[in-house]
């Protein structure tokens, strides 16, 4: 899936999954689920090193990695190959993903894990903000690092705003799109600010 999307540092300090304040926050707020029930979590685009390795999770969570990037520690390449046998999630993540997938790939993808989720569970998705000097400064650069990277076949990014993702949010039949602002290192006061900041949308059925 071409640069950072298997989970590289590069691009990813203002990430949510990057701070540990954010981090616990996101446990707090949608995985405590009764004791007879465990909690599953989707970590799309995750790591082993990541997300599984340094949230404080309840009891008996259990996080499935779906990464296309070899050597992450992924349990599945996508999340199509995940057998429908599989039990559903609670919570499903998609930090830093979205950029790398065109619209058609990306309406599919939200799709499969609306699908996915069982009961109220949520979607969370965290994405840099295009908007704005910051994020304007940001898509140049992404896009020169690309080419730098890899002459012959760069990495073809495709950035959405707010307001692109919740309209493809309900596309995908997510029925309630909330902006969670609060859940990014920005927000926690985190210093220097990290850039570019990112929002961050929770989309349940």
């Amino acid at each position: 899936m071409g640069v950072g999307f298997g989970g590289s540092s590069v691009f990813n300090r203002a990430s949510p999954s990057s701070h540990a304040g954010c981090v616990a926050r996101i446990v707090a707020d949608y995985l405590q689920s009764p004791a007879a029930a465990p909690a599953r979590i989707l970590d799309i685009g995750g790591t082993a090193n990541g997300f599984r390795a340094h949230a404080a999770l309840p009891a008996g969570c259990q996080v499935v990695i779906a990464n296309p990037e070899p050597g992450v520690g992924a349990d599945y390449r996508f999340v199509s190959e995940i057998p429908q046998t599989v039990p559903g999630f609670d919570l499903a993540m998609l930090f830093g993903v979205i950029m790398y997938l065109p619209p058609d790939q990306l309406g599919i993808l939200l799709h499969d894990v609306r699908q996915r989720l069982r009961g109220a569970g949520t979607l969370l998705i965290a994405e840099p903000d295009p908007e704005g000097l910051v994020g304007r400064a940001e898509i140049a650069f992404k896009t020169v690092f690309a080419a730098i990277k890899s002459l012959w076949d760069p990495t073809k990014f495709h950035f959405y705003t707010k307001a692109e993702t919740t309209k493809l949010l309900h596309a995908a039949g997510f029925g309630s799109v909330r902006n969670r602002w609060d859940l990014t290192p920005n927000a926690m006061g985190a210093m220097p600010p990290p850039q570019p900041p990112y929002y961050v949308l929770a989309a349940s059925i």
